[in-house]
């Protein structure tokens, strides 16, 4: 038999072993029930900050998708300036060209606004292409460290871009293990075997004859019938190596 509100509440938390499971929940509530009646302006306020955290973050992350949208619009428009090689229109935008009554943006701005979104992440990665093709090699790799993307080829991107530019300046050891750090990203890559050719040919610059032909034999075993091949080959034949 279920006992009453008053002799459930009468009965101290020490003997608690004496109720049946049924009254022992009953009791919870009760106590709950009580503490609630006599704290109500804390429960109040903290029920108020838990539901102001939960509406926070659903406006965040409404924000944010809004944000990555409208970078996303942006950054459509002026990809095709950076397709076309046009690189510094790229960079600083193009305020002859509107959509609408806006001109359009360029990358520099676009992460700078958006920096933070998806899109924007994109953004930085053309924008450090950009800044490496018109002769900024420093701001090509402050840019390319910037790029906060977890997918396998569009960080074997950002390593091969930093190769390059430390190529450039003519650390050729140190850019080729990022050239075949880039090739070991992801297997699908279709750009993997000249990301291992010019890691075969940076180990070559650096002196490293051991790793240059260690890779140079392995571009001719895995991309027989092919450029990669018969650049390897050559190679190899210059190193004083039968292919």
């Amino acid at each position: 038999m279920l006992r009453t509100q008053k002799d459930v509440a009468e009965i101290s938390h020490p003997q608690q072993e004496s109720l049946t499971s049924t009254e022992q929940v009953q009791m919870r509530y009760y106590d709950a029930q009580d503490w609630f009646s006599r704290n109500k302006n804390t429960a109040y306020i903290a029920l108020g900050v838990l539901v102001a955290a939960i509406a926070g973050l659903y406006f965040y992350n409404q924000n944010k998708e809004e944000q990555n949208e409208r970078a996303s619009a942006l950054l459509s428009r002026i990809v095709p300036m950076y397709l076309q090689g046009d690189y510094r229109k790229a960079v600083d935008g193009d305020p002859s060209q509107k959509v609408g009554n806006e001109s359009t943006l360029g990358l520099r701005q676009i992460v700078s606004e958006y920096g933070s979104t998806d899109a924007g992440n994109q953004a930085a990665l053309f924008l450090a292409n950009s800044y490496y093709y018109l002769g900024q090699p420093d701001s090509a790799l402050a840019m390319f460290d910037k790029v906060d993307i977890d997918a396998p080829v569009v960080q074997a991107s950002v390593e091969a871009g930093r190769a390059a530019v430390l190529e450039d300046k003519g650390n050729k050891a140190e850019a080729a293990k990022l050239f075949e750090s880039a090739a070991k990203r992801s297997e699908e890559n279709p750009l993997n075997a000249d990301y291992y050719l010019s890691a075969a040919q940076g180990y070559e610059a650096a002196g490293n004859k051991d790793e240059a032909i260690r890779l140079y034999k392995m571009l001719l075993e895995e991309y027989q019938g092919t450029q990669y091949d018969d650049a390897a080959k050559r190679a190899l034949i210059k190193l004083g190596v039968e292919a």
